[in-house]
């Protein structure tokens, strides 16, 4: 998806780098060489993200790149802008300045222009995951059989939440349900005997979880459960009362009776793919006793 991205930077060989960088990607690029003109550009064109050199002109009266990073942060219809500052290698106290007034990430020149392109797409990745989700039609974010949400939309959720989990330190957890013998009662019973038992997990499984946690249909007999702000003790309880109903016989209907259940928190990823986090929740399941 195209992002527009602003970049004010005071040296134009620099600026022009950064902006082919962005554009190679498909991006539409606004740019300005200082910071007053910076803060003119975004009250025209609110951008998806802002690259500042945090060495903008510091004459008399002029806005520096720290003081248009505050100036957006300060403004609630521009808060949630991701900002990557460029500072010199050597200024590390630019870069921890720009941090603590709530830059995403920073870029260090000289530029090398695969990690100019790494940082730009994780910095974006938390915007367009967004924009997916409201783009995504009601036919393609909701499972027809479950109601929860579709496999199309799972990647899309995950991403968003977490990337806002690791933007903001909140913790994040996904659990991976997979009914062991769906194929079995599909052999057995029929196509409407192994959807009713999917239908049966996905009411079971809401009455144990939370409104603001997310349900979705993953791979075959599998249901995928993404808990925000949810610590793994917490997640565990949740484990815990699905187990419960699944050892009252009150959870799969009167056709299948394994299930397992995998989890996963944020804590265990290195940096912000999703399905990263739900690649580990499937690795970590185990048959849930009955």
């Amino acid at each position: 998806m195209i992002a527009v991205v602003l970049i004010a930077e005071s040296d134009p060989f620099q600026l022009r780098l950064l902006q082919e960088v962005c554009e190679a990607a498909g991006h539409e690029v606004v740019t300005a060489i200082d910071g007053t003109t910076a803060l003119e550009v975004v009250a025209r064109h609110r951008p998806d993200l802002a690259v500042l050199d945090v060495d903008l002109s510091m004459d008399p009266g002029e806005r520096g790149g720290l003081d248009v990073l505050r100036i957006l942060r300060a403004d609630p219809r521009l808060s949630d802008v991701p900002v990557v500052v460029t500072t010199r290698a050597e200024d590390v106290e630019g870069r921890k300045a720009a941090l603590t007034a709530g830059a995403e990430d920073y870029l260090a020149r000289p530029y090398r222009v695969f990690e100019v392109e790494q940082r730009i797409r994780n910095a974006l990745r938390r915007v367009l995951a967004e924009r997916r989700l409201l783009a995504l039609r009601d036919d393609e974010g909701l499972d027809p059989l479950t109601r929860g949400g579709s496999e199309a939309q799972l990647p899309v959720t995950l991403d968003y939440e977490l990337v806002r989990a690791v933007r903001y330190g909140h913790p994040l957890t996904c659990l991976s349900l997979r009914v062991m013998d769906l194929d079995d009662v599909l052999a057995a019973h029929g196509r409407d005997a192994a959807d009713a038992t999917l239908v049966a997990l996905a009411g079971g499984v809401r009455g144990c979880i939370r409104g603001i946690d997310h349900l979705f249909r993953g791979r075959p007999g599998e249901l995928v459960l993404v808990l925000p702000e949810t610590r793994r003790e917490e997640a565990n309880t949740v484990v815990e009362r699905i187990a419960a109903r699944h050892a009252r016989a009150a959870l799969l209907g009167p056709h299948a009776a394994q299930l397992e259940i995998g989890l996963a928190d944020r804590a265990g990823i290195v940096g912000t793919d999703g399905m990263a986090l739900l690649a580990a929740a499937r690795a970590s399941r185990a048959p849930v006793a009955r």
